[in-house]
């Protein structure tokens, strides 16, 4: 009102006339803005609304999220409690959210004081309370003096908004820091090699050559153990006259027929009682024989003809199998179907897989690192797999001098197939030797521009950038050496769209549903 106005009005007062107005309240959008944000162990509370004052209401705005699945609660019965400490509460319910996540209730306290205030969850899979202290209650015709619970203009600047609305959309989790106790860890290069005993030299039995109907694995294929992988026709050793073969077969031929004829015909002079028995056993013996050398000049025929051809049948009797011994894959190959090879001559390698050597190289500046080992682990290229090593099978005390660095060789169990033979990995070895720093999943962590960042939430919808040097590693835990602290809270699930939001140009408009 004008100070004329309100001059007349005590006037008016003073002589009995109309009685003054009282003090006008102080409307909710002149009051300060009052921002909670609190987790217990089964939900998260986000809160807005404006300062608490007597007769006057203030709309809360309350987002619960569910921080077993990260989702808003989507039903239930919510109520704001305002306990003064004498017996008397007022309590102000909503029995449904708004939208999922956010229920709005207007909350306009009948007393001033400082009572303490507290948010009670009920729904079908949530039961929780969250005790937020006291808090303070205006009277009518009281006016704040404190600053607003908002962020200070500095760290407006440095604050990452991102709404309930957003994480809710997308697969988002956050998780408290915590201290853990790690082993000291030193990450190195690494070569996957054949296990003694697990390499297989398949070497040419015979000179001669290669069946080219008989395909040969090629590199990187899997072999069984017994699996043919060539065969091989010897070189012909004989008289390279092809007449001379045949003349000795053609001679074979009629000196078998011949003996057959004379055994028929003992047969015969037998059965008369012409000759004595044992005539016919002297021409069975002898057709025996005859048979004998027909075989054998078909078979020089028969070699002659797969000497000289190069897809002979891969059965042929003139043919050498050449077999794995030993089940994994190929590493190598030295000879192609239809070559020529010698005696002794390496066709190709095998290695076994389902077990193999990881030889970790340390660099000299570290060997004493070989004297307190306490285990490794194998980080592959995708950083999702770790493999756990068996044993440690030796540690070579010899400097290579081409690399300057030293061997540390573990088994281990590859049997799911994970790395390959010849593969470049990453071994962690663990000493003995242990430090105790924050711990954070390694999903937390962000490749911002060749810097590791986390993102820290330090209210419901307000995130900070935080820049961070990785320490010792366990699985998918990493410790923080510098730039985060125990009962943080960060990210886990949803960092990389955190950090595509805060190079947007533009921040997210509000949008509640109050």
């Amino acid at each position: 009102m004008t100070r004329l106005r309100a001059s007349v009005l005590l006037v008016l007062a003073a002589c009995g006339g109309v009685p003054p107005e009282p003090a006008d309240e102080v409307p909710p959008d002149a009051r300060e803005t009052v921002e909670v944000t609190r987790w217990s162990a089964r939900s998260e509370l986000f809160m807005e609304y404006p300062e608490l004052q007597v007769g006057s209401g203030s709309r809360f705005a309350i987002h619960l999220t569910d921080l077993a699945s990260f989702r808003p609660l989507e039903a239930g019965r919510v109520a704001v409690e305002l306990d003064h400490g004498d017996g008397t509460v007022e309590r102000f319910v909503a029995d449904a959210p708004s939208v999922p996540g956010i229920f709005g209730i207007t909350v306009q306290p009948e007393r001033a004081g400082t009572p303490s205030l507290g948010i009670r969850v009920r729904s079908p899979t949530l039961q929780d309370l969250h005790q937020l202290g006291l808090v303070r209650v205006l009277g009518k015709s009281e006016t704040s003096d404190s600053p607003g619970a908002g962020a200070s203009p500095a760290d407006a600047g440095t604050a990452i908004a991102f709404l309930k609305e957003q994480q809710w959309t997308m697969e988002f989790a956050t998780q408290l820091v915590e201290s853990s106790v790690m082993q000291q860890s030193l990450r190195v290069p690494a070569m996957v090699e054949p296990r003694s005993g697990g390499r297989l030299v398949v070497t040419a039995p015979v000179a001669g050559r290669l069946l080219a109907s008989v395909r040969m694995p090629g590199l990187g294929a899997a072999v069984q153990r017994g699996q043919l992988l060539g065969a091989i026709v010897p070189h012909w050793a004989g008289s390279p006259d092809r007449t001379a073969i045949q003349l000795a077969l053609d001679e074979a031929k009629v000196a078998l027929e011949a003996a057959q004829r004379q055994r028929q015909r003992a047969e015969r002079l037998l059965a008369v009682g012409a000759v004595p028995e044992r005539r016919l056993e002297d021409a069975m013996a002898q057709e025996a024989v005859a048979l004998a050398r027909l075989t054998a000049a078909e078979q020089r025929m028969a070699h002659y003809e797969a000497s000289r051809r190069d897809d002979p049948h891969k059965e042929s009797l003139s043919s050498f199998s050449v077999r794995a011994h030993l089940e994994g894959v190929v590493t190598a190959v030295y000879a192609t179907e239809g070559a020529h090879v010698e005696e002794g001559d390496v066709l190709l390698e095998v290695a076994a897989t389902e077990m193999v050597h990881v030889s970790a190289a340390i660099p000299e500046s570290r060997a004493a690192v070989l004297r307190s080992l306490r285990g490794a682990e194998i980080e592959l290229a995708n950083a999702a797999t770790v493999l756990p090593v068996r044993e440690l099978v030796s540690t070579a005390m010899v400097v290579d001098p081409q690399t300057r660095t030293l061997k540390a060789t573990y088994l281990v169990d590859n049997s799911g197939r994970h790395i390959a033979i010849g593969q470049s990995v990453i071994v962690r070895l663990f000493t003995a030797d242990t430090l105790e720093a924050p711990n954070v999943p390694d999903s937390a962590l962000v490749d911002d521009g060749g810097r590791t960042v986390v993102y820290v939430q330090t209210g419901g919808e307000s995130f900070e950038r935080r820049q961070v040097e990785i320490g010792n590693r366990t699985g998918q835990n990493v410790q923080v050496t510098a730039g985060l602290r125990v009962g943080e809270r960060v990210v886990t699930k949803g960092a990389y769209l955190l950090r595509l939001s805060a190079m947007s140009p533009e921040a997210p408009s509000h949008g509640h549903v109050h």
